[in-house]
């Protein structure tokens, strides 16, 4: 009984449509073979059926047969094409990107946050965050659950001790991204401020609100509007770039591992981070002092010798700027 049995098993191993649609053809096949000499049939049709009948049983023959004797090579042979071809996809579809340390694309900057929280929780030594007014993340007078957590997040980090810092828009610079977003007079400045305040906490908030702690050197003004929204760890980056005409937090964003060949992370990284983070020509470390003055500033105190060449024209033909 054992051979029949393994005979049966190696038979019917497959799955069970395949195993249906042989038996269902091989029933046809019987019937249409024999229906004309049970039933005495002289019609026309008794050819068509008998060859329809010889077909339907020699497919069915002919499929138990390939299981039977053939399976094993066949499936090897289709998961060798299989594979080879999906390698062939992922090596010039995918690798570059794999190459380059990319590890998700998202919609937008609120399921990249989502996601990457992770990461800020498993961080023990570093945390960068890069932006305008950080509306989109962090916002005291928005009471969403996500930006709570957030915000509970970074707190219990700096109380680890774990360094975070802030490279923020300078506030006398918002108003170059008002008109793009579609946003009133001084409102991103507004926002800015609020998020230097609710970030410092101690004196430059009412008693009773809520704030974050962050060391006032831990925060830096840059003197250019934003390109690069980022949230930097020790190996992973998420990077949502500022559109022209639209918020940053509703555009894509990315996420970006140290790991890569080519390493677009070090790149970002230096380009938008370490280099823009100690010159002192093209940022303001935030201080007291500045944080005293932070409603007034203008152009004015941020490029004074500059200012001449932005509210007047440059004489045509003068390279070095001076007025002739």
């Amino acid at each position: 009984m054992k051979p029949l049995y393994d005979f049966w098993r190696a038979l019917t191993r497959g799955t069970r449509f395949q195993i249906l649609f042989y038996s269902a053809a091989a029933a046809f096949g019987i019937l249409f073979f024999l229906g004309p000499k049970v039933f005495r049939s002289e019609s026309s049709w008794q050819p068509i059926m008998l060859g329809l009948g010889i077909a339907f049983v020699a497919s069915s023959v002919l499929g138990f047969a390939q299981r039977l004797f053939f399976y094993d090579d066949f499936r090897h042979e289709m998961e060798s094409l299989v594979e080879s071809s999906l390698k062939g996809y992922l090596a010039v579809h995918m690798f570059p990107f794999i190459n380059e340390g990319l590890e998700c694309l998202y919609d937008d900057r609120r399921a990249a946050l989502r996601d990457f929280s992770t990461h800020l929780k498993l961080e023990t030594d570093r945390i960068v965050i890069i932006g305008s007014s950080l509306k989109g993340m962090l916002d005291p007078t928005e009471e969403q659950e996500e930006k709570k957590q957030l915000a509970d997040l970074l707190r219990s980090k700096i109380e680890e001790g774990v360094t975070v810092r802030f490279l923020l828009t300078h506030p006398a610079l918002a108003f170059l991204r008002e008109d793009a977003e579609g946003r009133a007079n001084g409102a991103i400045k507004r926002e800015i401020i609020r998020t230097l305040r609710y970030l410092l906490g101690g004196r430059y908030v009412g008693e009773g609100e809520p704030s974050i702690g962050v060391p006032i050197g831990h925060i830096r003004l840059y003197h250019g509007t934003p390109t690069i929204f980022s949230v930097i760890v020790s190996d992973r980056m998420l990077v949502n770039p500022y559109t022209y005409q639209a918020n940053a937090y509703e555009n894509f964003s990315f996420d970006v591992s140290r790991r890569g060949h080519k390493n677009l992370y070090a790149k970002i990284l230096s380009a938008h981070y370490e280099k823009p983070w100690d010159n002192h020509a093209t940022r303001t470390v935030l201080s007291d002092e500045v944080m005293e003055n932070i409603d007034d500033l203008t152009l004015e105190d941020l490029f004074p010798s500059r200012l001449p060449y932005l509210v007047r024209p440059i004489d045509a033909g003068d390279s070095t700027g001076n007025r002739t």
